[in-house]
């Protein structure tokens, strides 16, 4: 008895890598039942007494993180250092080995194993014991446990259903336990189990049959390390009878097709079901109608927890094989054995299926294919705690999920929505960081920190800005001042101007009269003779003094209105000045506004009780902002045109 073979503990069948795990939570979305999975480290770790052995997350894992735990290295070690074994393979070996298996038996025995058999026999040997109890004991249901994850996920998971689970073991305890008791010569073998299941392993451990667990998958990898290739074995018979149509076992449905054959109509009866998440829902619901007292439509359920059957079970390599190909194999397969049975129809048969019958009771005593289930669900219970409402409610505020609006059900964390991650954090399995919703709102507030910083920067600058508009208004109101007594000192010496025109006025009437006297004087001096001959001499400087008068007086007004013209040109040029100053100081007076609007709207965001920058006052900030780079372009304009 190995130390797995209580009803404590459950052997680990999923290896996971801390190194290679980066957290991401794809196992936990696709696992069917979440609480084995710990996610609040910087990995996801795998409580295995928890953990139902399906080997979904091993596929899903992109990283390679989780891998599957088997057997394949002790069974090839105890066979090289001599132990006896026997082998027993599963129907899925038609479409892992695309329709080698006899092949595989060659290499089996080429490396030492004394017999192979097929599980497929055994499948027949189940279904007779199933009919059996339906028979003898006509349950209201019987659940099928071929697949030993769904009977994981009912010990642990849906305790209630045990009682209703099929008395007969699995076809591959079928299979060994036919060997034990019908065939002496390999009964003190080993024996290993070609299986397309880690869980398998699991099941030897609880029904005591079966030695090792060698996934079709493992093999596979070994071939392809070792340059295997199977074509190159010979084709070799298994060593226990032919199955007929039981070989579909590993295929939905196969169990209900092969009980077809024991009992006609037997399948209207049959609730087909598997994949995931349908058959947890439908075992769910099965458990809860039972609980209240209801009646089961159908009395028998064909179920496995891969979508595929067995075919594509968690130990398998060929989940790309087309299915039509995949289902392809199978069906040939099962086509051939019928033939060898000679059961496909016609005289011979009806004899065929009654010798068929036969040689499945000769294999078949009633007792020794039975098994016991163990109640895990204490296990459930000790590791994890459901919260109350008022712990569910302050895990919820611990998330940042206030209300009904925050339960956002998204699933990103990889559980079925927010309460079952609440419960999750509840028994720290998992952290509020990896929920969608509480990383946003870190991410929305490391926004708003931004936004308070520049906004802080903004009215940094936007004090800075109106100190320096304050100042220029300041300076424009000095140039408007100079400009203003500028005006009035050239309006003055326009006034003072015209004051000149009249002395000049006056100059140039003297001017004229004085010409005149002169002009008279040299008439007096020339009729005087010699005696005015002096004051002729004088009459006549004295004119020539006022032409040379009246000539500079023509200088002086031209000089005069020149100044006058240069005087007015100024003048027009300081109101255009004192206007554009003016337009300036309107336009100052406008950024002054929308500064101010700025330091209110920050003020109002630094005032802020809920700890978020309103949109509002972001806003107004922004339009502000937008007002005010117009309104510089504008006052840059106006001053650049009052330096020019």
């Amino acid at each position: 008895m190995n130390e797995y073979s209580n009803a404590e503990h459950l052997r680990p069948v999923v290896y996971v890598d801390p190194d290679k795990c980066c957290n991401c939570h794809r196992c936990i979305s696709v696992c069917p039942v979440k609480m084995c999975n710990d996610g609040s480290g910087d990995h996801v770790s795998v409580n295995h007494d928890l953990c139902i052995g399906c080997g979904t997350c091993i596929d899903a894992c992109v990283h390679g993180a989780r891998t599957g735990i088997d057997d394949t290295e002790a069974f090839l070690y105890d066979l090289k250092t001599g132990t006896q074994m026997v082998a027993v393979v599963a129907p899925a070996v038609a479409v892992n080995f695309k329709g080698r298996d006899l092949e595989l038996n060659g290499w089996l025995k080429s490396i030492g194993v004394k017999a192979v058999f097929d599980v497929a026999f055994g499948a027949e040997l189940t279904t007779k014991s199933y009919v059996e109890q339906i028979k003898s004991e006509n349950p209201p249901v019987m659940i099928s446990q071929p697949c030993p994850a769904l009977v994981s996920f009912i010990e642990i998971y849906q305790p209630h259903l045990i009682e209703y689970l099929a008395k007969a073991d699995s076809p591959m305890a079928h299979t060994i336990e036919c060997i034990r008791h019908f065939y002496p010569a390999y009964k003190d073998c080993k024996i290993a189990v070609i299986s397309p299941c880690f869980a398998k392993r699991r099941e030897f451990d609880e029904n005591g049959r079966g030695d090792y667990n060698v996934t079709m998958r493992n093999l596979e990898i070994l071939f392809r390390q070792r340059g295997i290739d199977l074509s190159k074995f010979p084709k070799v018979d298994y060593d226990n009878p032919p199955a007929e149509r039981a070989v579909l076992y590993s295929t939905p449905g196969g169990l209900m097709r092969t009980a077809e054959r024991f009992v006609p109509g037997i399948s209207s009866k049959t609730r087909k079901i598997e994949g995931q998440p349908a058959v947890f829902e439908y075992l769910e619901g099965l458990d809860n109608l039972l609980a209240a007292g209801g009646k089961p439509y159908y009395q028998l359920v064909d179920c496995l927890n891969c979508e595929k059957g067995c075919n594509r079970g968690g130990g398998t390599t060929k989940n790309n094989m087309p299915l039509d190909e995949l289902e392809g194999l199978v069906e040939m397969r099962a086509q051939e054995r019928q033939k060898q049975w000679n059961t496909t129809g016609g005289k011979k048969s009806r004899f065929a299926l009654k010798k068929l019958d036969k040689t499945i009771s000769d294999y078949w005593k009633p007792g020794i294919y039975e098994r016991k289930y163990h109640d895990r669900s204490a296990t459930m219970q000790r590791f994890i705690k459901i919260p109350s409402e008022n712990e569910l409610q302050q895990i919820y505020i611990s998330m940042e999920k206030h209300s009904k609006e925050d339960l956002y059900d998204c699933c990103a964390c990889g559980y079925t929505g927010c309460e079952q991650m609440a419960i999750a954090i509840f028994n720290g399995l998992n952290r509020r960081e990896n929920c969608h919703h509480y990383v946003m709102h870190l991410a929305a507030q490391d926004h708003e920190k931004e936004i308070r910083e520049a906004i802080k920067s903004i009215t940094e600058a936007v004090r800075s800005g109106s100190e320096a508009l304050q100042s220029n208004v300041r300076d424009l109101q000095e140039i408007r001042n100079m400009n203003t007594l500028t005006i009035n000192g050239i309006k003055e010496l326009n006034t003072k101007i015209d004051g000149i025109w009249d002395i000049v006025g006056i100059i140039n009437n003297v001017a004229d009269q004085t010409k005149i006297i002169a002009f008279n004087a040299e008439l007096e001096a020339s009729s005087s003779g010699e005696a005015g001959k002096n004051f002729h001499i004088v009459a006549t400087e004295i004119r020539r003094l006022s032409d040379t008068i009246i000539d500079s007086i023509k200088d002086i007004k031209d000089v005069i209105n020149d100044i006058q013209q240069a005087s007015d040109a100024l003048i027009l040029d300081s109101e255009k000045g004192t206007k554009q100053i003016d337009a300036s100081c309107e336009n100052a007076k406008s950024l002054e506004k929308g500064f101010g609007s700025i330091m209110i709207s920050s003020d109002e965001s630094d005032g802020s009780n809920s700890g978020e920058v309103s949109a509002a006052s972001s806003n107004k900030i922004f339009n502000s902002l937008e007002h005010i780079a117009q309104g510089i372009a504008e006052f840059s304009h106006n001053t650049a045109n009052i330096s020019s």
